[in-house]
């Protein structure tokens, strides 16, 4: 007899799903869903790493006492606080290094901050909510296209989030304004509590590519002060600003002179996934909360990936940091421009367009509606941007090429169908022949349409 063991799980246990955000597998399958950096951007090249063993019954086993290593002692501090227990906010060394990062990067406008150091952005934003929000009581505004892993962890804690416009320069503050300004005048809004932040990616935003310019990033502050509410800034694109023009705009953190942003950064797509490194700055009342948080959870983030991170920082110091930044966004500005120039050859304008993002990994590939026939002329037109959306996936599958759909990115539904795409993690020819195989799967639904 097969046990029920649903029985036994939590409301929020229940509530938790498989993230849509898996690549799909299989031979000959180019992926253009993914957004995995390429190995030619991680900087870690080797490790070597000298322990203990049996043979000398373990002996001279403190830290620095090998005489035979005429480098034992140095950074012996750092490879004890690696094996031993530490402040959940991270190791002394990584935290002074991350200040300063932080100092040097996006300076801070307000005096009362901190840092922590966390175990990856997914972490981080997960830890954020159950800090600031209450389940089932507390709703959340976000951009109307948004990313899927932060709508997936909001669901286990019921909590609703609603979608905010957005036009080439970032979130549409006007919308923003009027939203929180007839909160509890809006039948779609007024029976729930008013938003306590607005969540956002302003750098080569997820899955849009858009960047937010400096402009709307000070009226998006302004409007967030009128009402009171904060910001969670989710960046992991920062380092990856691609065009020289629009190199070095600053974070939120450069205009908020109230301490109301809460900033994960991310070295994830700078360096290493892997690592599992990332970094919330914020006022100090906040990082307190989340290292109490951590004390009783993750106790801290991984001691080995601090220390591989610090030395290697170390080694390469300011300067080569920023020529390692360089070389990452000589790389992904490369495989953009490719994927630009064979979506200009293969891609069947008429029927589809899409953006040159001047930051992160993704750009955004929109289906033209009213150019592909409706299989039922009565279907709501929503729903009909979904069929087809459905319909160009399917097909594109078929082709073997793997893009990620765009309602798994939208909060409300949209009359919109399009895809997500990435030049990140593909090879330079891949990048040309997954263009190619699209072209043909979306001119082969359009053509199919017009046959039915």
């Amino acid at each position: 007899m097969t046990q029920d063991w649903n029985r036994f799980l939590s409301v929020e246990a229940k509530n938790r799903h498989p993230s849509v955000m898996k690549t799909v597998g299989g031979p000959d399958i180019i992926s253009f869903g993914c957004g995995m950096p390429h190995s030619d951007c991680f900087p870690l090249k080797g490790l070597s790493i000298k322990y203990t063993t049996p043979d000398s019954n373990f002996k001279k086993t403190a830290i620095g006492s090998n005489e035979d290593d005429a480098n034992s002692k140095e950074g012996a501090s750092e490879i004890y606080q690696m094996c031993q227990y530490m402040s959940a906010s991270g190791t002394t060394y990584f935290k002074k290094w991350t200040h300063e990062h932080i100092e040097e990067f996006h300076k801070p406008a307000f005096r009362d901050w901190d840092c922590l150091i966390q175990s990856g952005a997914t972490l981080s934003f997960d830890q954020i909510l159950r800090m600031i929000c209450d389940p089932e009581i507390d709703t959340i505004l976000a951009e109307e296209l948004t990313y899927p892993c932060f709508l997936e962890s909001c669901k286990p804690l019921r909590l609703k989030v609603f979608g905010v416009k957005m036009d080439a320069d970032g979130v549409d503050v006007n919308d923003l304004d009027m939203i929180l300004t007839n909160w509890y005048e809006d039948e779609r809004t007024k029976k729930y509590r008013k938003p306590k932040f607005y969540y956002c990616m302003p750098f080569g935003q997820n899955p849009s590519g858009i960047t937010m310019t400096i402009q709307r990033k000070k009226d998006l502050l302004q409007i967030c002060q009128k009402h009171d509410i904060l910001v969670v800034e989710d960046d992991p694109y920062f380092h990856l600003q691609l065009d020289p023009s629009a190199k070095n705009v600053p974070s939120l953190l450069k205009f908020d002179t109230d301490g109301r942003v809460l900033r994960i950064d991310s070295f994830s797509k700078m360096m290493m996934p892997g690592m599992r490194i990332s970094v919330v700055t914020a006022n100090n009342f906040f990082v307190k909360k989340l290292t109490m948080m951590n004390e009783l959870s993750i106790h801290s983030a991984a001691a080995p990936s601090q220390l591989i991170v610090y030395m290697l920082m170390q080694e390469w110091r300011q300067q080569g940091f920023r020529q390692w930044i360089e070389y990452i966004q000589a790389n992904y500005r490369r495989r953009r421009d490719i994927i630009l120039d064979a979506f200009d050859k293969y891609l069947p304008k008429s029927l589809c367009s899409w953006n040159k993002p001047s930051s992160g990994m993704f750009l955004w590939i929109k289906l033209r509606l009213d150019k592909f026939p409706k299989l039922d002329r009565s279907e709501d037109d929503s729903e009909w941007a979904l069929e087809l959306e459905d319909l160009v996936y399917d097909q594109a599958l078929k082709e073997k090429i793997y893009l990620t759909k765009g309602h798994w990115f939208m909060i409300d539904d949209m009359v919109m169908a399009g895809f997500r795409a990435t030049y990140a993690s593909g090879e330079y020819e891949d990048l040309y022949e997954g263009s190619r195989r699209l072209g043909i799967a979306i001119r082969h639904v359009h053509e199919n349409l017009y046959e039915k």
